[in-house]
């Protein structure tokens, strides 16, 4: 198995590569990158998705304190607390803290964010507003080419996952608009399941991010 990026056509290939090397396609997504240059967002710059050959790593929860809405697990149990004009977020099963509190994050905040994406002006149950989604995929550089993240290696800082915007359109059964991210690859909360369950994003797997410039053409039968 293998997977292709090619930024310039925002198309992931997933490859099956046979021991005499015939390659046949499995399938075929839509996914965007970063611009191929800079950007100016001033939370944090736009910048191009690294070309590169990879593996993949793992697939995990991710939260950041860079990103404001990323400081909470995607699908955290949610409390509206109206009397008090707060929400809280479930910590841990006997565990309830103010996202107000600790995120600074009003509970007027969460129900603008709730109605932008799913047009209901309530605190929703869970925390779906995590920038990164339910799970990221994550990879690196293999410099032993050992398909171990070991000795100096590191993960990149770039990863594979969907966003708050494009999970809602699913749950709306709505067509899933992309836009550039920021660095990181966005794909389809649909495609990425499948590419789950077809084993594409099992730890060791190669990955190779080519240039903007190239381009995948498909040989004539």
């Amino acid at each position: 198995m293998e997977l292709h990026f090619f930024p310039g056509q925002k198309l992931l290939l997933a490859l099956h590569i046979s021991g005499n090397k015939q390659i046949k396609i499995a399938g075929r997504y839509e996914a965007w990158s970063g611009p191929s240059t800079g950007g100016t967002d001033p939370r944090m710059p736009e910048e191009p998705t690294w070309p590169g050959e990879y593996i993949i790593a793992k697939a995990r929860v991710y939260l950041t304190p860079s990103w404001k809405l990323s400081g909470i697990k995607w699908g955290t149990p949610l409390k509206d607390k109206p009397s008090i004009n707060d929400v809280w977020y479930r910590i841990n099963p006997d565990t309830w803290a103010s996202v107000k509190k600790d995120h600074h994050i009003s509970r007027k905040d969460i129900i603008r964010l709730h109605f932008e994406l799913y047009q209901i002006r309530t605190v929703p149950p869970t925390w779906v507003f995590n920038d990164f989604g339910p799970v990221v995929v994550m990879w690196f550089e293999d410099h032993n080419n050992n398909k171990q993240l070991d000795g100096e290696e590191t993960l990149s800082g770039q990863f594979f996952h969907t966003t708050p915007e494009n999970e809602a359109q699913v749950s709306a059964n709505l067509p899933v608009t992309f836009k550039n991210s920021h660095g990181c690859i966005h794909l389809h909360p649909k495609d990425r399941n499948l590419l789950f369950s077809n084993g594409f994003f099992n730890p060791g797997t190669p990955f190779i991010i080519h240039s903007y410039y190239e381009r995948y053409l498909e040989k004539p039968r």
